[in-house]
């Protein structure tokens, strides 16, 4: 019996560890339990900032960052969203970069007029476009455009050079793990279907259509380099930098881009378009532009070897 007595403070001792301990651990697996059902970025991120050191932690920052992922890499999601987080994060979740690179590299994410990349990209809503040209026997024209908020040309009224309007509206597929590609284009009443094939880290490698395909060739950092495009019996090669065209083969032209950039709006402008032959300059295209609030062009004017060539203005919706 002494020695019973004599083992109750030590039991005590020990049980004033223990409990102690055991609430912790707890207030841990509580904590887990909550991120896990609430299961949103905000609360991965405060498991993880209260509890670095806890047995959770490395499965926390797995939920974490499928959670991020289930955030940006969805059919709901918007362009300007997602080039948010693209814009904003040094370390990006590789998928959801494949992710934005496969909506940004559609055909359809932004129109191209005359060959020249004049800011279309990365608008949402419709675009009224007014063309004049500086030789007065060309027609003007009027031409509309309206993307959602994708950034995806949903619609386009492109009128020609005898006045003539194009109507055309496209459709697209989704899955969640290539997200948005082209589907169909309407034109007419004659509908164009086209199918995707992506390659082994899913990004997007080809586009064929009735009488158009697009082929895409990407660098060792997994950005576009090279798209290839052919239309009927025409191809053009389109060589890319940091995400803008540098070169350009067409028709057995070779074209150099050149541009500007605006340390108000953080982007590049295309000032040039240099006709190439031996390495010289055979022909020169300039653009001058002016700029809305949030770096749209809404006025560009254009010269041909010194001489005006066309002025083209722009509304936006949005």
């Amino acid at each position: 019996m002494a020695v019973a007595l004599s083992s109750l403070p030590l039991l005590a001792q020990t049980q004033a560890v223990v409990q102690p301990a055991d609430s912790a651990r707890q207030e841990v697996r509580d904590a887990y339990n909550t991120a896990r059902h609430l299961n949103t970025i905000d609360a991965w991120d405060i498991f993880i900032n209260n509890y670095p050191e806890s047995l959770y932690i490395e499965q926390a920052r797995k939920m974490r960052d499928a959670a991020i992922v289930n955030a940006y890499c969805n059919r709901d999601i918007t362009l300007a969203r997602l080039t948010s987080y693209i814009d904003d994060n040094t370390a990006h979740e590789p998928r959801i970069k494949t992710f934005y690179a496969n909506l940004v590299n559609n055909p359809t994410h932004s129109y191209r007029y005359e060959h020249m990349d004049i800011g279309f990209n990365g608008c949402t809503g419709r675009v009224d476009e007014h063309i004049e040209w500086a030789d007065t026997r060309k027609h003007a024209r009027d031409n509309y455009f309206v993307f959602d908020d994708k950034g995806l040309l949903v619609t386009s009224a492109v009128m020609g050079s005898k006045g003539k309007v194009v109507h055309t509206t496209y459709a697209y597929t989704y899955d969640n793990l290539h997200g948005f590609g082209l589907k169909s284009s309407l034109s007419h009443r004659k509908e164009t279907t086209y199918a995707a094939a992506y390659d082994a880290s899913d990004k997007l490698a080809s586009i064929k259509g009735e009488n158009a395909t697009w082929v895409y060739t990407y660098n060792d950092m997994g950005a576009l380099s090279k798209l290839v495009s052919t239309s009927g019996t025409t191809t053009r090669t389109l060589v890319y930098r940091d995400g803008y065209i540098i070169r350009e083969e067409t028709a057995g032209k070779v074209l150099r881009y050149l541009y500007d950039y605006d340390t108000a709006t953080f982007k590049k402008y295309l000032i040039g378009i240099n006709e190439m032959a031996d390495g010289q300059a055979v022909h020169e295209r300039k653009v001058e532009y002016d700029i809305d609030s949030k770096g749209r062009i809404t006025r560009a004017v254009i010269t041909q070897d010194g001489k005006p060539e066309m002025t083209i203005t722009r509304r936006y919706s949005d």
